[in-house]
């Protein structure tokens, strides 16, 4: 054998895979999917801090808890939605945006309530990267005066 063969199947195997993790019957239940504490790192280090997915209110939202931060998910009709609230003061509400790429749930912000300037600084975006059931990447893009910067985490499930 040439050795590409089983390259092949490797590659194969590896999109199989990330279909199927990408392709619960919806995206509201694949949030559900997140349910338990997951470990956060940043940069390489371990924060202090962890992350925390649950259900509420009869299994209708998904709330995630990042230290002192909270983020509720819902359904709004064939929309999923999100509202954070956020240390800054302000509660970003987002909308999932369709993706073509297996596993990310990207997140974009429609209006802000309680934020005081434009100018101020508040999360535009909120992105997901499911890479399997015990790992994600999640990055926050947020907007600061006129720029935008980003942050990234890593989720490992406890």
């Amino acid at each position: 054998m040439n050795g590409t063969l089983p390259i092949a199947f490797l590659l194969l195997l590896t999109q199989a895979s990330s279909v199927a993790l990408a392709k619960p019957k919806t995206v509201f239940e694949a949030l559900e999917g997140f349910k338990g504490k997951w470990n956060i790192q940043a940069g390489g280090k371990s924060l202090p801090i962890e992350m925390t997915y649950d259900e509420g209110s009869k299994d209708s939202i998904v709330t995630e808890q990042f230290g002192k931060e909270l983020s509720v998910f819902y359904r709004d009709g064939k929309n999923i939605l999100m509202t954070h609230f956020c240390n800054a003061g302000n509660q970003p509400r987002l909308k999932l945006n369709d993706s073509n790429e297996p596993g990310k749930f990207e997140f974009v912000t429609f209006d802000v309530t309680n934020l005081k300037n434009a100018d101020d600084p508040h999360v535009r975006r909120i992105i997901y990267r499911v890479r399997n059931e015990k790992q994600i990447e999640l990055e926050l893009v947020w907007k600061k005066g006129k720029s935008e910067e980003s942050e990234k985490y890593v989720l490992s499930k406890k």
